[in-house]
């Protein structure tokens, strides 16, 4: 049962057990309180999964995760680059991924069932890069460490270059 359709059933529990009555329906009619037939409840779809933008991994917009990376990305004359595919990685691994907006700005988050996999050093660190891929050109920031758990984001703009 989904966490969704676990909520609807409760609503309909609660506004049964408390006798509701509509204005066809007085508080004492038996359509005021008979159990609603299940056939009558309808089946709720549960929740697409959210959207890649490479395998396996979701596209950080759709994502409610703390952000790990966030930044622009922008040519060498600093002109933002809109719809650059910008990757989080670590240790080669992709584990986030997102599009940079209309004005290059790009949030990166890992999806929970990634963060709790990530290798860790001797320290608790993660070692993390972002790389950026547009029409434009190409652009990797600089290897950097930092807990599996966000405390709070890497910030920095990604220039990309032919």
């Amino acid at each position: 049962m989904t966490a969704t359709r676990s909520v609807v059933t409760t609503a309909a529990a609660v506004l049964l057990a408390a006798g509701c009555s509509t204005p066809e329906h007085g508080p004492g009619h038996p359509a005021a309180t008979s159990p609603v037939p299940p056939s009558a409840v309808s089946e709720i779809p549960e929740p697409e999964s959210a959207a890649t933008l490479l395998p396996g991994i979701p596209d950080s917009a759709e994502l409610s995760e703390p952000v790990v990376a966030r930044g622009r990305v922008v040519r060498a004359d600093g002109a933002v680059v809109p719809d650059a595919l910008v990757t989080l990685t670590t240790r080669l691994n992709p584990v986030a991924a997102a599009r940079s907006g209309p004005d290059g700005q790009y949030e990166l988050r890992i999806a929970a069932h990634l963060r709790a996999e990530l290798a860790t050093n001797e320290n608790g660190q993660v070692e993390f890069a972002v790389s950026a891929e547009s029409a434009e050109g190409d652009g990797r920031l600089p290897v950097w460490t930092a807990p599996a758990e966000p405390t709070h984001p890497y910030t920095a703009d990604i220039e990309v270059t032919e």
